[in-house]
């Protein structure tokens, strides 16, 4: 009796259904992705028109009375941190891929039997000028609030950054953001 080998028939059925399978997605996916006869019109009578775009101001301002608790995630910002200022108003600090900085100010709800943070501005500003790092936690003269933020830039080898490019202040009563002159505001070293 002449026996071929077993591994040379399990090979060739291997080798079969391999290529069989192969061309059966490959069909698959041929058939998914052309496109039918007005279905490309239907989709974009559904649709309509593309959403426009929304700008950083309209978006920093769709943020102003959203109310949260915990952390407070937003997609496509990266959570630098943020904390109290002064009681109820906390501050939220964030960061994009392109050097945008947002930052938000929320008011403590609990204080006043509420739960939760309730937004109540936002600043939204470009990338920092180079050299600078923005930094939300400032003082100005002998107020030790850190309501102040601003772009600053210091030495290493000190505990205070006083070079400004710009700066803002949150007001404790409202927890609105406003920009302030730069003078004599400064902010913690980053790396202190």
């Amino acid at each position: 009796m002449n026996c071929k080998p077993i591994w040379s028939l399990t090979a060739a059925c291997l080798f079969a259904l391999l290529s069989t399978g192969v061309a059966r997605v490959e069909a698959e996916a041929t058939a998914d992705t052309e496109p039918k006869a007005g279905a490309e019109a239907e989709t974009s009578a559904e649709s309509g028109a593309e959403p426009a775009p929304v700008s950083d101001e309209d978006f920093a301002k769709s943020l102003i009375g959203k109310t949260y608790s915990g952390s407070f995630n937003l997609d496509g910002w990266t959570n630098i941190g943020g904390g109290l200022v002064l009681p109820p108003i906390y501050v939220r600090h964030y960061a994009r891929d392109d050097g945008a900085v947002l930052v938000l100010a929320a008011k403590d709800g609990s204080a006043g039997g509420g739960s939760g943070f309730e937004v109540t501005d936002a600043l939204i500003t470009g990338k920092p000028r180079k050299g600078y790092t923005f930094s939300t936690s400032c003082m100005k003269g002998d107020d030790y609030t850190l309501r102040f933020m601003g772009e600053t830039s210091g030495r290493d080898a000190s505990e205070w950054w006083t070079n400004m490019n710009k700066a803002w202040q949150i007001e404790i009563e409202t927890g609105k953001i406003s920009s302030v002159k730069e003078r004599g505001v400064k902010c913690t070293n980053p790396n202190w």
